[in-house]
């Protein structure tokens, strides 16, 4: 068979190999690194005298080695005889014996011998298969034969040694964006000298995963039609539509050639697991791909492990240890393609879609349980563009309550931490494409019934049944909350009202929900200044909401009613607070809230010290919940409280640093405070008693805080002074703090933790606290030592 070598050349003295027009390398300083070692290595060890670069289409393998070899060549000294060979177009592996004059690999051997070689053997990826048993009965036989292989597919044999060829790091400067700057350039500048098409230029590196490949072709492409326009084309799943330089291999001449160049060793499972696997925009891990392509765990893991072998899929070690997988963007756009497979890709739409809706039902329970919010958040960002995509995918098949419940469940992370604040448009749009679909169903009911079919009632009966009988009505209802909490939040009246009246055509017939538009309807009122319709919606929403058991929706209501009722001078206005906190222990998130309310009840009822010490207590919830909304209301209520209970110019001094961090806050969140004028006053106060250069630095200091590092300023911006009210039986004895005694006393009136904890205003948690250190500190082991301790005391 004629030998398919580019290139057989005899290294004596230093020659190198001739220069391939491969140009100039970017950003493999490792690789280099480690594929030089290899080369230096001395003869005889047979566990490192096979290497491959391994990595997926286009990555650069056969740059890589064409650099590494060329600058070993040139500066070491020998014998060594280097034969290279481009397999690209080899019919099998027997291309590569010919190059040493041989028919088979038995006789290679024999002509090889005891010989220094180095033998590479380029663009193996069809033939690794076939040559993968003779090169390791070659290397056997050859004691001073090496092997550097380039190739998506690894040879899987024990002399082998893999180096992964990776994708190019990206952003602003990053290798992948040098290549794209050199390959532009010779045929047009614009977009390259900042601005937004230098913006584009970094988006368009990270949209090809730094591919250099890709990258190459996209930069020919946008000197034509420039980088934002050629972005967008690619977002839509488009390749770019430039004529490559004349000598470049038809396998390159586009990335779908490059992916499917060496499809022909991929087997039908490897393609439908490919077509499965194509959905996804993000890492996925193991039990992932178990879901969406209904494989067990055997059947799955085999098809993982075949692709990566095959390099088709990039992994990485997960947030928990364990591998991800992903495929590249183009790879995800040439085996995602509608047309033998589209059932496969129909049905992997339909599960992938599901398994993010199952994914935003367990977030949402692990945010307002509190638990790791942090790396909750950091999740759901790393997968926004799968969850955002499952979105469209159901709201295309109609599905507009899957559509609902998912960004309902995700309200957090995409509407508060802004993740995506347009899911509240998303949001609208589907509940009036389910009111719109629900409407068509009523006119098609009572057309049948016309026919005869049945009364009308019952017709209109029928109707309901068929939108509101199963929950969807509420679930439409609970959407448009979702978007009007957060209007709110933002002091965007106009939108909360007419989601509002939106919501309350989808709550008709279901009086449980109606009752929750009721109680945000009096919320609204509150907001906009009209406390007596208000005090009356909200009294009316807490009574019809404690009938229908719905203690959330209720402890929201009694939150504005307790802020109403203060705001009137009501001596009783922290009671609804108080009971509202003793129905919603469970909820972290909002038990925070509920404090921050109380402190600000308590404050204006001039009782400043329990004012600061349910600040601080809403402050130690949030650390673990991190809502940048109630970050900012309860860091602007610890500073207004502090204040309160000390005057001197340290404390004014953290007053105003702890405001600052709430003032950096909502303007990074875009959330208006709920009791501006109270801070305006605070504002004003602080300007003029803090020095100006103290506070603009303050100012830039605060704007790169984070919400939970702003929340421990403010924990341990403990002020210097109390004003402290005296506990009830003198001085607190035993070394026990003022509130530690108070406890202890409650706890000898014969009161649960419970009850104490509403007593005061605090939550069951920190009672527990409080009790654990007071029983240490009184060396008694149970609450019936503490009594006696207490009783002895008092007496």
């Amino acid at each position: 068979m004629r030998s398919t070598s580019r290139l057989s050349t005899q290294r004596q003295g230093g020659a190198a190999p001739p220069d391939l027009g491969f140009g100039e390398i970017y950003g493999r300083e490792r690789e280099l690194v480690l594929v030089r070692e290899w080369l230096d290595r001395a003869q005889g060890q047979e566990q490192s005298r096979q290497l491959t670069l391994a990595g997926p289409a286009g990555v650069g393998k056969s740059h890589l080695a064409h650099v590494a070899v060329t600058a070993w060549a040139r500066e070491a000294a020998g014998p060594t005889a280097v034969l290279w060979a481009d397999l690209a177009d080899a019919a099998d592996g027997r291309a590569v014996w010919t190059l040493v004059g041989a028919g088979t690999a038995r006789e290679a051997a024999e002509r090889v011998g005891a010989r220094e070689l180095l033998l590479i053997l380029d663009n193996s990826d069809r033939v690794a298969a076939d040559i993968a048993l003779d090169i390791a009965a070659l290397l056997r036989s050859c004691p001073k034969l090496r092997v550097l292989l380039t190739s998506r597919v690894w040879l899987d044999i024990r002399a082998e040694r893999i180096v992964r060829v990776g994708p190019l790091p990206t952003g602003a400067g990053s290798p992948a964006e040098a290549i794209f700057a050199d390959r532009m350039r010779p045929y047009h500048g614009a977009g390259l000298d900042g601005g937004p098409g230098q913006l584009a230029v970094t988006d368009i590196c990270r949209t090809l995963d730094g591919i250099p490949l890709a990258i190459e072709m996209a930069a020919e492409a946008a000197g034509t039609e420039g980088p934002r326009a050629l972005l967008e084309r690619l977002k839509r799943g488009e390749s770019p539509n430039r004529n490559r330089p004349r000598d470049i291999p038809e396998r390159h001449r586009s990335m779908t050639d490059a992916l499917a160049w060496a499809s022909g060793t991929l087997t039908e499972s490897d393609l439908s697991m490919l077509r499965h696997l194509s959905v996804f925009e993000t890492y996925i891990d193991l039990p992932t791909v178990q879901r969406v392509t209904g494989l067990d765990h055997a059947e799955a893991a085999a098809g993982i492990d075949s692709l990566v072998q095959r390099s088709l899929l990039l992994s990485a070690p997960g947030q928990d240890g364990d591998p991800e997988f992903r495929l590249t963007h183009m790879a995800r756009c040439h085996h995602g393609r509608p047309g033998s497979g589209a059932a496969d890709l129909a049905g992997a739409l339909d599960r992938y879609a599901a398994h993010w809706s199952a994914f935003a039902v367990t977030t949402a329970t692990a945010l307002r349980a509190g638990r790791h919010v942090d790396q909750v958040v950091h999740t759901v960002a790393a997968h926004l563009p799968d969850i955002l995509k499952a979105t469209r995918h159901l709201a295309e098949r109609g599905d507009h309550i899957a559509v609902l419940r998912l960004l309902s469940a995700l309200e957090g992370p995409l509407l508060w931490q802004r993740l995506a604040p347009e899911a509240a448009d998303a949001i609208e749009r589907a509940a009036e494409a389910w009111s719109a679909a629900a409407a068509r169903n009523a006119v098609e009911a009572e057309a049948r019934g016309a026919d005869g079919t049945g009364a009308q009632g019952g017709v209109l009966a029928e109707a309901q049944g068929i939108d509101r009988g199963d929950g969807q009505g509420a679930v439409v209802v609970e959407a448009l909350i979702v978007v009007v909490r957060w209007a709110l939040g933002h002091g965007d009246h106009r939108r909360a009202q007419r989601d509002l009246d939106r919501a309350s055509a989808a709550a008709a017939g279901l009086p449980a929900v109606q009752a929750q538009v009721t109680a945000f309807t009096g919320e609204l009122l509150r907001s906009r200044g009209e406390s007596a319709a208000a005090a009356v919606l909200l009294c009316s929403a807490v009574q019809r909401l404690d009938a229908h058991e719905d203690r959330r929706t209720a402890a929201l209501a009694r939150r504005g009613q307790a802020l109403l009722r203060a705001d009137g001078g009501d001596p009783e206005a922290e009671q609804p607070l108080l009971r509202a906190l003793e129905d919603t222990a469970e909820d972290a998130a909002l038990h925070a809230s509920l404090l921050t309310a109380l402190a600000r009840v308590r404050r204006v009822l001039g009782r400043n010290q329990e004012a600061y010490e349910s600040a601080c207590e809403a402050a130690r919830l949030l650390v673990g919940v991190a809502d940048p909304h109630q970050v900012a209301d309860v860091l602007e209520t610890v500073a207004v409280t502090s204040i309160g209970v000390s005057d001197d110019d340290e404390q004014r001094h953290t007053a105003a640093r702890v405001l600052v961090y709430a003032e950096a806050i909502r303007r990074r969140y875009g959330a208006v405070a709920d009791d501006g004028v109270t801070m305006r006053v605070l504002k004003e106060q602080l300007a003029g008693s803090v020095d100006a250069a103290l506070l603009r630095q303050l100012r830039f200091d605060a704007e790169g805080v984070s919400p939970h590092d702003a929340l421990v300023a403010a924990l341990f911006a403990t002020p210097s002074a109390f004003e402290r009210s005296r506990p009830r039986a003198g001085e607190a004895p035993y070394g026990l703090t003022p509130r530690q005694y108070e406890v202890a006393l409650l706890v000898a009136e014969g009161l649960t933790n419970r009850q104490i904890a509403r007593r005061l205003g605090i939550s069951e948690w920190t009672v527990t606290n409080h009790l654990r250190v007071v029983m240490q500190k009184l060396d008694c082991a149970s609450r019936v030592h503490v009594v006696r301790m207490v009783q002895g005391n008092t007496a």
